[in-house]
């Protein structure tokens, strides 16, 4: 007989409340029960299946007290009323999984007083006054084995069951599918690309209300360890393809046979056990991801702390039933803000803490409008020109004393930031056009570039570079990609802000520094010329595999947030290897959750996604430039003699109307013959003489510089 981890408590300090008088008729209520399902159709819930009596005297014949009845909450009346479909039912059963799909509940798996179900699809179909019982027909192969604790749930269009446990007790760890919108039904085991979770039983998988990926959180391991970590299983639909994406440090504490529901943006997570003897901690049994600024918040909840419980969502509302709490069932129904049932009042799950951190500095604009004309924008743009693009006289101010005012700064960004949110966040472009790579400010370079192979024309530039200003005026011309530094929390430790509050002043430089990393925020994270060049600061890392899975990305995108976190830190942080021999995913010397990707990858992205080649910045070369993969990727780096060591080139890749790529470069200046001679770029390499440089490519990193992510 399977363990479904029903142990007998010590008596509980209080007696289980019972509900009220408030559902009628009283036979109607569903009574003490746990292992049971709860999914919401429109304005209705229904409850199937269950345990309805815990045996006592320390027997193990729970699996003989289940049940397979139907009850339905009507949220509008909140009647609860008991109902017998037509049709042949699913056998009594407990663990089992079930989704909401159009009008109708699908019921999947479970153990039963037999042993494990069978992997039969039931629905429930609510589509007319009366329920019926349909047996979903599936074509003939390959199809998930029955089990029993594994999560299902939509993803794009497909039903997707993942985990649990099967009749030789293996936890399992496989991903099936199934397309609910095509005929005959076919299941098909998936292959995620990306970081695949361990097997597990007893998790939960809550769907994202538009159905394009859900989230899993938690469950038991196959030594009977809890888990906290989270994954998102995301389908691509234009490719066809499947990608895990574990969320690091979004992980949960750690629980099993907990409950989660989305509501909006935030996924709330409810009670659950840490072994067979102990649930979660009242202080941890709600907590609360709000996915649009990747924070956890655990809130105390002593009415929470359960297990086996059950939780579905209509509109902004939460209800969660029964359960078991030390051995005894509970059968109260919680709505987010009221308990219906005798007892204490549960506080709102719809909460905004006074804990809930602050926006990011980058969210906040200090209530400044723009008031500028558009005439006068004009001539402000015409004015950052004049002053800026002069590659044969450029040299930097001797004062350092910026030469706009912090509203001529704070019109420009707002003027920039109207331009890029316009942009998709995967650019589309077309040769012939320029790639600029990596100038760490040092825009004596940019300058000498410009003067050597052209001015920003009609013909187009891409530019990793803090050219913003410009692009105001050109902004079928200019086009900006997101670096690594673009990052509140990075260019804060690297002189960014120091560098704003002495050029500008304390008070206005701490403002326009949160205006131009909010600009930061909506940059652009990748580009693609000709469909066939794809352009990224970073790379591809372990878990970038569709050009899809960047284009979905919604902007802005805070780096300080984890959510999508995974795949912007490989876009924007990731390296390749060090030579082409070096395959498949490895460490990073920048830090912790950063990768290198071998030349395999590269090759299998640009298969894929039908592309040429990458084209990346992020590291220092010798040359300006540097192939790897055999010519599928180029790194650029435009600064020369970065921060005053390497003895760099700098370059750039001219890429001509049939693809051809050709790199341009300017070598550093040789040092001055007296100390009076100026060096147009000395201003700059002062301020970064204490930054941690970036690393040069294919050079171990000196152990003072290790774990830098710079």
């Amino acid at each position: 007989m399977a363990d479904l981890n029903l142990r007998q408590f010590p008596p509980p300090p209080y007696a289980t409340s019972t509900t009220q008088t408030l559902f009628n008729p009283q036979e109607d209520l569903p009574g003490p029960r746990c292992g049971h399902t709860l999914t919401a159709v429109y304005h209705r819930l229904i409850l199937f299946g269950g345990v309805t009596l815990v045996p006592s005297g320390g027997s193990d014949n729970s699996l003989q007290c289940l049940t397979n009845s139907v009850y339905c909450l009507n949220s509008l009346t909140k009647k609860w009323t008991r109902v017998y479909p037509e049709g042949e039912p699913p056998s009594p059963r407990t663990n089992h999984a079930a989704v909401s799909c159009g009008d109708g509940v699908i019921i999947q798996g479970g153990i039963g007083p037999s042993g494990i179900c069978n992997g039969d699809l039931h629905v429930l179909d609510m589509s007319s006054d009366t329920f019926k019982w349909k047996k979903v027909v599936v074509q003939e192969g390959m199809a998930p084995c029955p089990r029993y604790g594994h999560v299902m749930g939509l993803a794009g269009e497909k039903l997707v069951i993942f985990g649990g446990i099967n009749e030789g007790n293996l936890v399992l760890a496989d991903t099936w599918a199934l397309n609910t919108t095509r005929h005959p039904n076919v299941w098909e085991i998936l292959y995620p690309y990306g970081d695949l979770p361990c097997g597990r039983v007893y998790a939960s998988a809550s769907s994202t209300r538009d159905h394009r990926y859900f989230m899993l959180n938690g469950g038991r391991d196959q030594h009977g360890m809890p888990l906290g970590d989270t994954y998102k299983l995301e389908p691509f639909s234009s490719s066809g393809f499947w990608v895990w994406t574990r969320s690091p440090h979004l992980d949960l504490s750690k629980r099993y046979q907990h409950a989660a529901v989305f509501v909006n943006l935030r996924l709330h997570v409810f009670g659950g056990a840490l072994s067979n003897t102990h649930l979660v901690d009242a202080e941890e049994a709600v907590s609360v991801l709000d996915t649009s600024t990747g924070v956890w918040v655990d809130t105390y909840n002593e009415v929470m702390r359960r297990s086996l419980h059950a939780a579905a969502s209509i509109g902004s509302r939460i209800y969660v039933y029964g359960g078991i709490r030390e051995g005894v069932l509970l059968d109260d129904l919680l709505i987010s803000g009221e308990l219906l049932s005798s007892g204490p009042t549960v506080p709102s799950f719809l909460w905004r803490s006074q804990n809930t951190p602050r926006p990011p500095a980058s969210d906040m604009n200090d209530g400044y409008k723009p008031n500028f004309s558009r005439e006068k924008l004009h001539d402000l743009v015409n004015k950052v020109i004049s002053t800026l693009l002069r590659p044969q006289t450029w040299e930097p101010p001797v004062d350092r004393k910026f030469f706009l005012s912090f509203p001529e700064l704070a019109e420009l960004c707002f003027a920039a930031k109207q331009i890029i949110e316009q942009e998709p966040t995967v650019l589309q472009l077309y040769a012939p056009i320029k790639v600029f790579g990596d100038l760490h400010g040092q825009f004596g370079d940019l300058m000498r570039l410009f003067y050597e192979y052209g001015y920003p024309s009609r013909q187009g530039d891409i530019a990793c570079v803090y050219v913003s200003f410009v692009q105001v005026e050109y902004p079928k011309n200019i086009h900006l990609i997101r670096g690594n530094h673009e990052a509140e929390a990075t260019n804060t430790v690297y002189g960014f802000l120091d560098e704003c509050i002495e050029r500008i002043d304390c008070n206005d430089g701490n403002r326009a520094f949160k205006l131009i990393n909010d600009f930061f925020s909506h940059l652009p994270l990748a580009a693609l010329i000709e469909k066939k060049i794809f352009c990224v600061h970073g790379g591809i890392g372990s878990s970038v595999f569709t050009m899809e899975q960047i284009t979905n990305i919604k902007r802005p995108v805070d780096m300080d947030c984890e959510y999508n976190y995974k795949v912007v830190k490989d876009l924007l942080w990731s390296d390749p290897t060090a030579h082409d021999s070096i395959l498949g995913i490895g460490v990073n010397e920048r830090g912790s959750h950063i990768v290198s990707f071998g030349p395999d990858r590269v090759n299998a992205f640009c298969e894929r996604n039908d592309i040429d080649m990458i084209i990346r910045g992020h590291e220092c070369v010798l040359d300006g430039f540097e192939r790897f993969a055999q010519g599928k990727l180029i790194t650029v780096f435009s600064a020369t003699n970065y921060c005053g060591k390497f003895k760099n080139a700098g370059a750039i890749l001219v890429i001509g109307r049939n693809l051809d790529v050709v790199p341009k470069l300017i070598h550093p200046l040789p040092p001055p013959i007296s100390p009076s001679e100026n060096v147009p770029d000395k201003a700059w390499i002062e301020v970064d003489r204490e930054r941690p440089p970036t690393p040069i490519r294919g050079q171990r990193k000196p152990d003072f510089e290790q774990g830098s992510t710079s």
